[in-house]
């Protein structure tokens, strides 16, 4: 089964949802999020930076994109991820990341805002970076 999320990306009057159907999780989706962010310098860099993500092909599927448009938020994500980039001061992004158990429950992982940074980044989006690691060093036990 597949570990769904949203993507809302706001600038201004702007509001894109992007869906991913796969891997949702912060180590993953959050992970991914996160280090696109990094790699960005506000709203479209970091939007375009998405849209280019693509899973490998393999000898059942063609190539295809990890986030896709949507209208809406779905109503069976377990993730949620909000970025709202301030169209008053550049550089400036507020986050949000909800676990979503249902439309009513949802759980707020992370909710804060800084100056578009790797210091910043690193520092107000540590929970994700701490689940990566997790899984990561998970991974390494599990081979050895």
């Amino acid at each position: 089964m597949s570990t769904r999320s949203n993507v809302i990306i706001k600038s201004g009057e702007t509001k894109i949802y992007l869906y991913r159907h796969s891997d949702g999780y912060l180590a993953e989706a959050g992970y991914n999020l996160a280090c696109s962010l990094m790699h960005s310098n506000g709203f479209k860099s970091f939007l375009n930076s998405l849209l280019s993500q693509k899973y490998e092909a393999d000898t059942i599927r063609e190539a295809r994109a990890v986030y896709e448009f949507t209208t809406e938020q779905h109503g069976d994500i377990e993730y949620l991820y909000q970025f709202d980039f301030d169209v008053n001061i550049p550089g400036n992004v507020k986050v949000v990341v909800e676990s979503v158990a249902s439309w009513d429950i949802k759980k707020t992982l992370i909710d804060t805002e800084f100056s578009l940074s790797h210091q910043n980044i690193r520092e107000h989006l540590k929970p994700i970076f701490d689940e990566h690691n997790k899984v990561l060093q998970r991974s390494f036990s599990i081979a050895s």
